[in-house]
């Protein structure tokens, strides 16, 4: 298969992912308003669709697919850790507002 079937259809996946980024974009516009399990969750998915958009760039390119592979992965791993730090921090939140609701029934 050459690159730019592969970059026609990466390209076709990022413009149809617009559904999550744009709210994404929104998140992190919000700042202080949003919950930081939120704010990071939002910094995952744009991470994602912007390794993958770099990705489709790079098939473009005489690069060799290793090179292409290799920012995939690092796109991946980033995105991966930061979703994990995401339901960390969501874990967090919920124990704190649990101990808040159990203080006031008191």
């Amino acid at each position: 298969m050459s690159h730019g079937v592969l970059a026609l259809g990466v390209a076709v996946l990022c413009v149809s992912g617009n559904v999550w980024y744009l709210p994404a974009c929104i998140d992190l516009r919000a700042g202080q308003d949003r919950p930081r399990s939120r704010r990071l969750v939002a910094a995952a998915v744009l991470t994602g669709w912007g390794s993958a958009a770099l990705t489709m760039l790079l098939l473009l390119m005489p690069v060799t697919l290793s090179a292409v592979a290799l920012v995939a992965v690092a796109g991946t791993t980033t995105t991966v850790s930061l979703a994990f730090r995401a339901w960390l921090s969501r874990g967090q939140e919920q124990r704190e507002e649990e101990a808040r609701w159990a203080a006031l029934f008191r």
